[in-house]
């Protein structure tokens, strides 16, 4: 999809500028802006005048910023580690962490590696005489460590038409920069860009200029067809498209210029009765590439796929043209320096183990209790709103109050800790461990942990988030909704806040992921997590036309320049407009509490974006900018109206006919 498979940016910590909070919430520290003229702005218009992007920095938001705060304690706790002069027992976390981070830092040793371990495979690659031959070097560089660019990439998860169990999907191969902007008409400066880095990246590898340039045009070539059969990022969430079952005789019939028995066995997927193709046309285009006279150029991208995947766990120069690129794509002008690298990717490779020492620190059961209650009072809410909807018949409202009542929330940390947290151990470098025999460690250990699932029953308590994440989710495949640890805090929870701030806030995200089980891709899966229509004929007509009013109204908004993808970001725009009206609707006509809750809502979607960066998530990510989540949802809800005296005259009036959402 993108290029992008790792961390974002970090920014910067606010000292300067904290809200104010009082019993009925914001206090209008505000500038000149009304609220019935762009609410967005009105709420936080002082705000982001604090704010100034480092030159380290693409992107500020909340999110962004707790993370950072809880990358700091990482931080400290890895320095206390590299420094107390003591020796851990084998496993433990303190030894992982501890020379885990030796390794990372010690860039001598970093530089005699080079690709280490991974070579030989390279060099199978490199040195394939044929198309068999290739392929069977990508199976077995996939099977054994995971690694996918164009065939032979595969994800065990759980099936979508029956969720208790795990089958095998065939992935997509990857698309490096990604269709968008391969495809976009204002991005094409970014993607000349991006094959001055791939050319860069070949010259490293030890091509002549003529070769590397060749090499990178062939890239080009391949990746320009492959992204023309591929899905777009929003017919990634449809079922229809994405789940294609496949036996493996009709596996042969799809890929007919691969041994496609051979290819089976040699990633361990072998034996199973069915197989998913998520993007037959995408597949269909590869298998067609998968020709003697392509050999060379598929060589190329295999390993242009692999110095990229690895360049930040290479050697220096692998690493600063990787990190020259990705800057330059957000419009970041400063490196973050290398400590900081350091410790980002330490953590990147020890999720579970800075996990539970996260938890230890960072988790209070009280408020976790209160957290817990304003769930149940949306849940119940949510039904009530269902029961009130006009265009539904009883038989379908009660399948959906059903999917509300069956709905698991995890909240926190899980009650048992993934194994793949004990099954990554670090080998240190007195032992002739690497950061590059390390990484492969973690991705053996994500494909053994995946593999042993086949055959097994779904476990449903398995967390895939870790604790420190600040984010929260809806997984329609265990009909469940999931609130890391590091999310409960302020500004989205503050025990201290109102009952309308924390309704806006934490209460806002909660509605918003319970309104994902109904959303355009959500609402087809039933109360088991499986795919299931379960609406009737007349119903799904009028959700359809409800969703391209969405779609519509969306379109109209713009930023810097590019309307909104309306029907890129249509699932988290439901989710939204439907999370509005829930927390309305337990508030009733309360006009301080909707105005408290209006505000902290506005309040958590403030961010500054460098404008490479604004222009990569409108290009790719589901969910519409911040501002327009804030002004287009508040615009469309009655109740905001009343409370600010909205008039037609004014720029957040949308006419009642005009105004959009699923639930009303």
């Amino acid at each position: 999809m993108c290029m992008i498979k790792k961390r974002l940016p970090a920014c910067f910590l606010i000292v300067s500028f904290v809200l104010q909070l009082t019993g009925c919430g914001i206090v209008g520290r505000f500038g000149g802006t009304q609220a019935q003229d762009d609410y967005y702005e009105y709420i936080n218009e002082e705000l982001l005048e604090e704010i100034e992007l480092e030159a380290t920095d693409a992107h500020w938001d909340w999110f962004t910023e707790l993370s950072a705060v809880a990358n700091e304690e990482m931080k400290e706790l890895i320095k206390s580690l590299t420094e107390d002069g003591e020796t851990y027992e084998r496993g433990s976390s303190e030894q992982k962490i501890k020379d885990l981070y030796a390794c990372v830092s010690d860039t001598q040793n970093r530089e005699q590696t080079g690709l280490g371990p991974l070579k030989p495979h390279m060099d199978s690659i490199r040195s394939a005489q044929n198309i068999e031959e290739y392929v069977d070097a990508l199976a077995k560089l996939s099977g054994q460590f995971g690694f996918s660019s164009i065939v032979g990439g595969y994800s065990i998860m759980q099936d979508k038409i029956d969720s208790g169990r795990y089958a095998v999907y065939l992935t997509y191969a990857d698309t490096l920069i990604g269709k968008e902007y391969m495809e976009g008409e204002g991005t094409q400066d970014y993607v000349t860009m991006y094959f001055d880095y791939v050319k860069a990246m070949f010259r490293e590898f030890g091509m002549t200029e003529e070769e590397a340039q060749q090499s990178a045009d062939s890239v080009e070539t391949l990746l320009r067809k492959i992204c023309a059969s591929s899905l777009k990022t929003e017919q990634m969430y449809d079922p229809s498209l994405t789940y294609n079952v496949y036996t493996a005789e009709e596996l042969k019939q799809l890929f007919t210029n691969v041994n496609v028995e051979q290819m089976l066995e040699t990633l361990r997927i072998d034996g199973q009765e069915q197989y998913i193709v998520m993007d037959v046309g995408q597949a269909e285009t590869v298998n067609a590439l998968l020709v003697e006279e392509n050999l060379q150029a598929l060589k190329d991208y295999s390993t242009f796929v692999m110095l990229n995947d690895t360049a930040e766990y290479g050697n220096e120069a692998f690493f600063k043209l990787y990190e020259q690129m990705e800057n330059a794509l957000y419009g970041i002008t400063e490196s973050w320096g290398d400590e900081d690298n350091w410790m980002q990717l330490t953590q990147e490779l020890l999720p579970w183990d800075f996990g539970t020492m996260y938890v230890e620190e960072h988790f209070s059961p009280e408020d976790k209790e209160e957290v817990e209650r304003m769930i149940a009072r949306i849940l119940e809410e949510y039904e009530t709103v269902i029961r009130r909807q006009d265009w539904m018949s009883e038989a379908t409202k009660e399948k959906a109050i059903c999917k509300l009542q069956t709905m698991q929330v995890k909240i926190g940390y899980p009650d048992q800790w993934p194994k793949a947290k004990d099954m990554m151990q670090v080998t240190p470098i007195s032992e002739g461990g690497s950061l590059m025999s390390n990484l492969l460690t973690s991705m053996e250990v994500a494909i053994e942990y995946s593999l042993h699932h086949l055959g097994d029953q779904v476990d449903r308590s398995e967390w895939s988030t870790t604790p420190q994440t600040v984010n929260a989710y809806y997984d329609p495949s265990n009909n469940e909704i999931v609130f890391p640890a590091a999310i409960l805090q302020a500004p989205f929870y503050d025990h201290e806040n109102s009952e309308g701030a924390n309704l806006g806030g934490i209460g806002y995200v909660i509605a918003h992921e319970v309104s994902h089980a109904f959303d355009s891709s959500g609402a087809l899966y039933d109360e088991y997590g499986n795919y299931n229509v379960w609406w009737t004929e007349e119903e799904m007509e009028e959700y359809q036309r409800l969703s391209r009013s969405i779609v519509e109204y969306y379109d109209q908004y713009e930023m810097m320049g590019t309307n909104v993808n309306g029907e890129l970001t249509l699932e988290e725009n439901i989710a939204d407009l439907g999370a509005l009206t829930c927390i309305v609707s337990i508030i009733g006509e309360e006009e301080d509490a909707l105005k408290d809750a209006f505000g902290q809502m506005a309040y958590n979607w403030a961010c500054q974006d460098t404008s490479e960066y604004a222009l990569y998530l409108i290009n790719i990510d589901t969910h519409s900018p911040n501002k327009v989540r804030v002004n287009a949802v508040l615009s469309s809800c009655d109740e905001f109206y009343e409370v600010y005296h909205v008039k037609e005259k004014d720029g957040m009036y949308v006419a009642p006919e005009d105004r959009v959402g699923i639930w009303r």
